[in-house]
């Protein structure tokens, strides 16, 4: 019946080959293989259905132990998961670059999504790592907008674009905002400016060792200065960062891990704890930076 409604299934050895096992089984074959094997313990996530192990394998099996070391195991990348990632973001980019030559005033916030979409599907993209967000000027300050219907009808508007695409399971995470018009507004650039100097002063920054939750506060204090020069803020630059006022243009953290999921697990090792001051409360990691984590780098600021 597979055959006839999904198409022939690919072998055993096939599926082993693929994905690197030592050995694959199908699902209905799990008891008779785990027996075989006589483990002292089955180790499962507390969600997973454990019908299939029968009688004799339910006493030896541990909801508890398995999340953590699964949740590590995703932080860090090998050198194939990394080729993976970079062909999802190469695929992102380059949609990204032609929606920002072919936006125009009149089109529909949809039309901006539709046409990612359909970018990205084209070189072999499965689908979205997440719901796109097409925002045209304050629907961008909507961190999860998702109505994206909104008209194209004020050039001086920015539209911000967050979309990504995955490749082989794997996300991507972009965001970029450009004119609807052919130029930008001069507050639009000194804006858009103070944003990319974020990025790049985090970027250079990032490296092994680094806390996470140091970049965060780099990001803040490239905004506090770009914000004092442009006069939108006032007052002694540490007593600004000390109260956290750039936590209320920028509420989100500087960015994620990113991986199988597009906020990926594990940014919160057992026994880290949040930190309830505005901005760094919504961080979605705090830890050590190490060789074969993948971060994103999203820095903003909202009016």
């Amino acid at each position: 019946d597979e055959a006839v409604w999904i198409g022939v299934p690919p072998s055993l050895d096939a599926y082993r080959i693929a994905h690197g096992f030592d050995q694959a089984h199908y699902t209905f074959d799990v008891e008779k293989v785990l027996s075989a094997l006589k483990p002292s313990t089955v180790y499962t996530l507390e969600y997973m259905n454990t019908e299939q192990l029968g009688a004799s394998l339910t006493s030896t099996i541990n909801h508890r132990a398995l999340l953590n070391p699964l949740h590590e195991a995703r932080v860090f990348k090998d050198e194939f998961e990394i080729d993976v990632m970079r062909r999802a973001n190469r695929i992102s980019s380059d949609a990204h670059v032609t929606l920002m030559k072919e936006t125009r005033l009149g089109m529909n916030e949809a039309e901006v999504r539709g046409r990612f979409v359909g970018l990205v599907l084209s070189k072999s993209s499965m689908y979205e790592a997440y719901g796109s967000i097409t925002a045209r000027g304050r629907n961008a300050a909507v961190l999860h907008y998702t109505k994206n219907n909104q008209l194209l009808d004020d050039a001086d508007e920015m539209i911000l674009v967050d979309a990504g695409a995955t490749f082989e399971n794997y996300a991507s995470d972009i965001t970029r905002t450009w004119p609807v018009g052919p130029t930008f507004s001069p507050l639009c650039r000194d804006i858009y400016e103070i944003v990319l100097d974020m990025q790049k002063q985090v970027i250079q920054a990032c490296g092994p060792n680094k806390q996470w939750e140091d970049m965060h506060n780099l990001a803040n204090r490239v905004a506090a200065q770009g914000l004092l020069k442009l006069g939108i803020l006032h007052g002694p630059i540490e007593a600004i960062l000390d109260n956290f006022v750039v936590g209320y243009f920028m509420p989100h953290g500087i960015g994620h891990l990113i991986g199988i999921d597009t906020h990926d697990v594990g940014g919160y090792p057992t026994g880290t704890e949040r930190v309830n001051k505005p901005g760094l409360r919504y961080l979605r990691a705090r830890r050590e930076m190490l060789p074969n984590m993948v971060f994103t780098v999203e820095p903003g600021l909202y009016f």
